[in-house]
Formats: C-alpha cells, sequence, structure tokens
C-alpha cells in the first residue's frame, strides 16, 4: 500500500514536471537568445528582468530537485501508513501549486515580451 502511494506521487509529479518543461521549451522557441525576460513585477512596470535560460528553467529544475527529495523522504525505511499519506498529500498538493506558479509566471513575462514587440 505505501509503495502504491509512492507511485500516485510520482505520477502528480512528473505530469507537473512535464507541464513545467514542455511550456518552458515552447516559450524557449519564440524568446530571442538575448532577450532579457521579465520575472518580478510591481503593480504593472516590470521590476526584474534575467535571460531566459534561467527565467524559464529554474523553477522546474528546483521542481526536479525537490521532487527527487520527496520521493526519497515518501520511501523511507520505518514510514508507516499514516507517514505515507502525509508525504502523498505534500507531493499532491506541491506540484500542481509549482506547475501553476511556472504557467503564471511564463505566461505573463510572455504577455509582457509580445507587449513590448520583443517576441
Amino acid at each position: 500500500m505505501i509503495q502504491a502511494l509512492s507511485i500516485v506521487g510520482d505520477v502528480f509529479w512528473i505530469l507537473a514536471l512535464a507541464l513545467m518543461c514542455s511550456l518552458s521549451w515552447g516559450a524557449w522557441k519564440r524568446i530571442g537568445p538575448e532577450t532579457q525576460v521579465p520575472v518580478a513585477w510591481k503593480d504593472a512596470a516590470v521590476s526584474a528582468r534575467v535571460h531566459r535560460l534561467p527565467a524559464l528553467w529554474l523553477l522546474p529544475l528546483l521542481a526536479f530537485a525537490g521532487g527527487v527529495w520527496l520521493k526519497f523522504e515518501s520511501r523511507a525505511g520505518g514510514l508507516g501508513l499514516d507517514g505515507a499519506l502525509i508525504a502523498l498529500g505534500v507531493r499532491v498538493t506541491l506540484a500542481p501549486l509549482l506547475a501553476v506558479l511556472h504557467l503564471s509566471q511564463v505566461r505573463r513575462g510572455l504577455a509582457t515580451l509580445e507587449a513590448e514587440g520583443q517576441l
């Protein structure tokens, strides 16, 4: 049962990472190599810009690292059913939250670049 719960958590995490990587790959092809991508806004004004590599791939990379750590924690020795359910809850909650965060950041960055005529 504990192993099945770990696999369910893996499915959620893999789907979230696939969505984030697909989005980043599509945006990567649209953004020029020297374009500074907006990553932070204060009201409607852009407050920070970075190169497209960290703007598009940092969050998926951090999500992957966090997912690996959570995978090991969900399969830790001596973990009971209660612990496995808590680990599943954490993984099932964090995966879509990170995907939505990445989706909104990239979408807003692309919209800003489109409005500036840089796409």
